[in-house]
Order: C-alpha cells, then sequence, then structure tokens
C-alpha cells in the first residue's frame, strides 16, 4: 500500500526537517532545484522558509516526514513557483499537488503569473506545470529555462486545492 502525504503551510519551525529532506535527496535533485553550488543549498532554506519573501508549503507524510517542499516567491505582479520533492516521493503526485496549491495561493495573492526556473535539459517542472492545466511559455536564458503561465486564463482544476495523495 502506498503511503499518504498531506500538505500544509512550512515556515521557520520546519529547516530542521527541510535540511534532513536535502540530506535524503541525490545530488542530481538538489541540483535541479537549486542552481548554484551544493554546499550552498542548505543556506538558501531559512530565505526560503520566511513568510516576509512568499509562501512554503510541506508534503508530509502521516508519520510526519518531510518528502517534498514548495516554494513561491513573490516577484512584483508574478510569482517564483519551485518545487523539491525527495527521490523516493518522486512521480507519485507530490509535486503536482504541492504546484497546485501553490497556484491556488498565487491566484488568491492576485499574481498574473507564475514561473519557475529550471536546467534546460531538464523536463520535470514542465510536464508538473502542464499536469496541473498551466498552459507553460519556454523562455531559453543563458544557463536556465525559464518556464512562465500566466494565471489570468487559469483552468478550473489548477485552481482547485490539492488533495492528499498516495
Amino acid at each position: 500500500m502506498t503511503e499518504l502525504f498531506l500538505l500544509r503551510a512550512a515556515g521557520p519551525v520546519d529547516l530542521e526537517a527541510a535540511l534532513a529532506l536535502h540530506r535524503r535527496c541525490t545530488p542530481a535533485t538538489l541540483a535541479g532545484r537549486y542552481h548554484g553550488p551544493l554546499d550552498e543549498a542548505d543556506d538558501y532554506l531559512p530565505h526560503l522558509l520566511d513568510p516576509r519573501h512568499g509562501r512554503a508549503l510541506a508534503a508530509r507524510t502521516v508519520s510526519g516526514r518531510l518528502v517534498g517542499l514548495g516554494h513561491l516567491l513573490w516577484d512584483g505582479a508574478e510569482a517564483e513557483v519551485a518545487l523539491l520533492v525527495e527521490d523516493a516521493w518522486q512521480r507519485r503526485g507530490v509535486g503536482s499537488s504541492l504546484l497546485s496549491a501553490l497556484v491556488e495561493m498565487a491566484s488568491r495573492e492576485q499574481r498574473e503569473e507564475v514561473y519557475a526556473v529550471c536546467r534546460p535539459a531538464d523536463p520535470g517542472m514542465a510536464a508538473v506545470m502542464r499536469a496541473v492545466g498551466l498552459s507553460v511559455e519556454r523562455h531559453p536564458e543563458e544557463d536556465a529555462l525559464v518556464l512562465s503561465a500566466r494565471l489570468t486564463a487559469l483552468p478550473t482544476a489548477a485552481a482547485s486545492p490539492a488533495r492528499a495523495r498516495g
């Protein structure tokens, strides 16, 4: 049987669990989320979990283990979305659930667009964005690919809150 997970708001109190999540992720997974040196990934967490900069969501098993983090970072009329899902939990609906909830938050906050910055060779984020019903535009940059989606024409499925999945 597949273990369920639940989404809830995350913040500074989740720092230790987020650091443990980092330790359970492979270098490739961390590199897909953080675009700087991997030995600095832990240093980003206090900023990402600080509500002054946006919103964070935690995906936790019913036993309490943090298996995914989603971030919505304010950027004017837009918001950056970012996901990190523990390797063992990938392709189990965690990323889609986190992203659906983040998109709903961005819409409630009246953001016009969400975007994600990813590596050009990593199709994962684009697939998750499309899976939640977003119409994704690709914007190649020097060492990255920016994926953007306008929220003004949001499909109903993407606007609905995420549900716990197994």
